[in-house]
């Protein structure tokens, strides 16, 4: 029989089981009560070979001779949160210990084979120990499964924050809102809970010649933004950390062993790093939208399989290999055509399939005005096309204000909506989601690249230090117009042009993410010929600020 901690335990998974998320739901349904024909499906995760989660283990293991390092594990999670999945076997009893609290076990045969455990009771913040002590009978043997962390709702003083001092970054925001700022929406992380997510101001306020429109749409808290360059990390990024995990992709290989076009003028010497760390020679951009761009007419394309074509074999280079990060979208350019490439697949097929879709993303897509979002879900950005006020115009710009199509003008008309750079539409949840994905490596069931991968890829590149394999790092404090002058030296993320911003900071298992459509705005001449985006002049659109104060908020 079942000791009356354990039966609370297990009965408290029952609710768990009830109450549980889509996606594990959809990877693997374990439950105390008997599995039904009807949830057979839903047991495929685990009945088959493919790991699950962050820990997948068959245990007993004796296949070290130390004795003190066999069937033992450590595994990341939240305190106050955490589930132990369980296939028993021919287990009958085994008892386990979770950071030094024994827990026995000898379930009901009624309750079946599968069994999920809360154990929301025993774990802390960081790394958890996880140990069999015993089993019965002699012979058995059981697959427990960790879930990664996942992120849940909680409370911002529980978490640490100070009321007073958010409510000054509320106030702040607010008043920028007041004086013109179109509008944004801030969610903040802390040890894997929501403790603020908060919307501020309109997703649609200005008509396409700068004037206030009688009726704004204010933003929602689920409304929809256009990522722009934060499209590299949670979606470029993620694809290639993946396939380097699944040994599909070698950072340190020639490009041209992936395309096999990418031949000649120094081509042959560039590494698949070299794109990531922004020091291969690409220029910033170059205008494929645009007749008159400054590499001539044979570099204007609005078809997307020329304009793959012009990246891999004609894009000059600037400058020579390595150095200093120059940013450039065409690095990324190229890291999309690999992705398609190694896949077979388009790059949003590929991402929606095999990340966003098993993790349970639902508003995570490229173009997603073809794939049933209404522009009323989707943040406006600039007023008219890509005109900048009528400033800047090509053929392809289809003017009138933007909302629900990329505004990268090169994703948008070069690459019809899906680049390696810009393109993913998101709402703050989706992303903070993906952003707790780069402190652990999965989410719930869905493992999606390796500890050493990951830590590969933030880790600062010695060549310059604000840089990782793609991400933005805090090091040294060069990005402080980014982070904040009070992030730790761990910290990365990234930006997006259209007004978007990312913070992980696993020194204090934080997640920030500040969405804007500060480009929704009107467009103010500056100098004789110069000219900017009135939103990028207000604290919240320049990030710096925002994160400070919420780093001040952090007692």
């Amino acid at each position: 029989m079942l000791s009356a901690r354990s039966r609370s335990v297990l009965l408290a998974s029952v609710m768990l089981t009830l109450s549980s998320c889509a996606t594990l739901q959809q990877w693997l349904a374990v439950s105390p009560l008997p599995v039904s024909s009807q949830t057979s499906s839903q047991r495929f995760a685990l009945s088959s070979a493919n790991k699950v989660g962050q820990l997948d283990l068959r245990w007993p293991d004796h296949s070290s001779n130390r004795a003190l390092v066999n069937n033992r594990a450590g595994f990341n999670a939240y305190k106050g949160q955490g589930q132990l999945l369980l296939q028993l076997g021919t287990a009958t009893a085994l008892t386990l210990r979770i950071n030094d609290k024994t827990l026995p076990l000898q379930p009901e045969p009624s309750l079946g084979q599968h069994l999920l455990l809360d154990i929301s009771t025993v774990t802390r913040n960081g790394l958890n120990q996880l140990e069999l002590v015993d089993i019965k009978p002699l012979g058995a043997q059981v697959r427990l499964v960790v879930p990664y962390p996942q992120l849940i709702t909680g409370s911002a003083e529980s978490a640490g924050f100070a009321l007073a001092q958010l409510e000054q970054l509320d106030a702040l925001i607010e008043r920028e809102v007041t004086q013109g700022f179109p509008g944004a929406v801030l969610l903040i992380a802390k040890d894997g809970k929501i403790v603020k997510h908060t919307a501020y101001g309109y997703a649609s306020r200005y008509a396409s010649d700068g004037s206030s429109l009688a009726q704004p749409e204010p933003m929602q808290t689920n409304t929809l933004f256009d990522l722009a360059s934060n499209t590299k990390m949670y979606a470029t990024n993620y694809a290639l950390m993946q396939l380097v995990s699944q040994g599909k992709l070698d950072l340190k290989a020639p490009i041209a062993q992936y395309l096999h076009e990418y031949v000649g003028e120094g081509r042959d010497s560039r590494l698949v790093s070299d794109l990531l760390y922004h020091n291969a020679g690409y220029p910033p951009e170059v205008h494929f939208h645009r007749p008159d761009n400054r590499h001539g007419p044979a570099f204007y394309s609005t078809d997307r399989q020329l304009s793959m074509q012009l990246i891999a074999t004609k894009v000059p280079f600037e400058r020579e290999r390595g150095g200093k990060a120059v940013y450039s979208d065409i690095d990324y350019m190229l890291l999309g055509l690999i992705i398609e490439r190694l896949t077979g697949m388009a790059q949003d097929e590929y991402l929606e399939q095999h990340l966003y879709q098993p993790m349970g993303l639902q508003h995570s897509l490229f173009n997603p005005l073809r794939k049933g979002i209404s522009p009323a879900q989707i943040a406006a950005t600039e007023l008219d096309g890509n005109s900048r006020g009528g400033r800047v115009l090509f053929p392809a710009d289809k003017r009138g204000v933007v909302r629900g199509d990329v505004h990268d003008e090169k994703a948008r008309y070069a690459f019809d909506g899906v680049a390696g750079h810009a393109g993913l539409f998101s709402t703050a949840e989706d992303t903070a989601r993906l952003a707790l994905l780069a402190l652990h490596g999965g989410y719930g069931l869905t493992p999606v690249f390796s500890q050493a991968v990951l830590q590969q890829f933030v880790r600062p590149s010695v060549s310059d230090h604000t840089v990782g394999l793609g991400w933005r790092t805090a090091t040294g404090g060069d990005l402080n117009w980014h982070f904040g002058p009070y992030a730790s030296a761990y910290a990365f993320g990234h930006t997006g042009w259209t007004g978007t911003a990312t913070l992980i900071d696993p020194y204090y298992n934080l997640v920030v993410v500040l969405l804007t459509n500060k480009k929704h705005s009107p467009v103010l001449t500056q100098g004789d010929n110069g000219y900017y985006f009135a939103g990028d002049k207000f604290e919240t659109g320049m990030y710096g600020s925002i994160m400070s104060k919420i780093y001040q908020a952090l007692q």
